[in-house]
């Protein structure tokens, strides 16, 4: 019998899980060994395959020797706190305390955005803007350029050095890409690195090629 491993992530379909796409990132960039456990969502029977791991029966969900956390932010902060030694965070206090701060605002804000454009790797559809859309969209541009240009002098993700504020923005960057969103030439460029990341790159292929029906895209945003 092949043995259970130390750290497991609970996640749902690649092509439409913005949320299990996060922590799943930052174990990948940090080279955590975890088994990767995959539940198909808005299936009849998703509620009892995530039954066993998951108290809120959504994604993701990391299984951590006898400790269940879940909600990506939370998740996020466990594999920092716990397994990495809390380098998912910039170390400067300036740049630790934006991060946080703009991690926290994608994580509960820009319910339109996510609700009019979820996250669909496969899709190639130009998907029109509403008003509210647009000005999410204006937010984002505006945290990726302050950060960029205050922050990342040290490297090219949004504090310099890869941390949390890029696993929980790199989904939105898949997403602004398939939609072809207008950005500043800084937050393209951050955009670009996020797209040209490996393990993103892996992800959205791997989402790409499941086979889950579209329609299911827009019953949740997991």
């Amino acid at each position: 019998m092949k043995a259970m491993k130390e750290v497991r992530l609970v996640i749902g379909n690649k092509n439409y899980s913005y949320w299990s796409m996060c922590p799943w990132l930052l174990l990948k960039m940090f080279n955590v060994d975890f088994e990767e456990i995959s539940v198909a969502l808005y299936q009849r029977n998703t509620a009892e395959k995530l039954g066993p791991y998951s108290p809120s029966l959504k994604v993701p969900v990391l299984l951590h020797k006898d400790i269940t956390v879940w909600d990506s932010l939370a998740i996020c902060e466990y594999i920092s706190a716990e397994l990495l030694g809390d380098v998912g965070w910039p170390t400067n206090v300036r740049k630790r305390a934006s991060a946080r701060s703009v991690s926290a605002e994608v994580h509960a804000d820009f319910p339109n955005l996510k609700r009019d454009w979820p996250l669909n790797c496969k899709s190639g559809i130009r998907r029109t803007a509403s008003e509210k859309v647009l000005n999410e969209i204006a937010r984002i541009d505006s945290i990726w350029r302050c950060c960029r240009h205050k922050f990342g002098e040290n490297g090219d993700y949004l504090y310099g050095r890869f941390s949390i504020a890029d696993c929980l923005f790199a989904p939105m960057a898949v997403i602004l890409d398939n939609n072809q969103a207008q950005l500043c030439e800084e937050s393209r460029l951050y955009c670009d690195t996020l797209l040209e990341n490996p393990f993103v790159q892996s992800w959205v292929a791997k989402g790409r090629a499941e086979r889950e029906p579209l329609a299911i895209a827009y019953a949740s945003n997991m």
